[in-house]
């Protein structure tokens, strides 16, 4: 005999985040680079920036997560994203890209340079895209996607403090 009672009929419909069937982020853990501060940013989980702006630019990385089909792979996460970036950029251009290796953890990671909307000005990205374990079964697999982004010519130091963050990054 079931239980037709109002309170039982709203607890069996009761749906929480995160829960057993509704997963959430998973955890994650990493070394933030020395004189950067996280912040807030609209469609991201966080921004890391440099405290003040370098020459009128805000020198950050974004960090977004999405869930994606368990077939998807670090070949076609690339062609999306860059078909995106080929979209909202003036005059791209690739400047490399690679899969490299933290510990356990594999991130592809792409380099490149295009036109500011707003004027002249060359800015420089780094995109590193990963995925989070995943247990057997399922659909999706959770996606994250790191864009540092800063003018051309601080790339090189800007990318190596973001490739040394990237290599603490552990889900816990």
């Amino acid at each position: 005999m079931s239980d037709t009672s109002p309170t039982a009929s709203v607890a069996e419909r009761v749906v929480t985040h995160p829960g057993r069937i509704i997963k959430g982020i998973p955890a994650f853990a990493f070394a933030m680079p020395q004189g950067w501060v996280i912040d807030e940013s609209p469609g991201a989980l966080f921004a890391m920036r440099l405290p003040a702006q370098q020459n009128g630019f805000w020198v950050n990385a974004l960090l977004t997560h999405d869930k994606v089909a368990r077939s998807v792979d670090f070949d076609q996460a690339a062609k999306v994203t860059w078909a995106k970036l080929q979209r909202s950029a003036t005059n791209l251009t690739e400047q490399g890209e690679r899969l490299v290796r933290f510990g356990r953890q594999i991130m592809y990671v792409r380099g490149c340079e295009f036109t500011a909307k707003d004027g002249d000005r060359r800015l420089a990205q780094l995109h590193a895209l990963w995925f989070a374990p995943v247990d057997e079964g399922g659909k999706v697999v959770d996606f994250f996607q790191l864009v540092l982004t800063c003018p051309v010519e601080t790339m090189p130091e800007h990318s190596k403090t973001i490739l040394a963050m990237l290599s603490t990054f552990r889900f816990t």
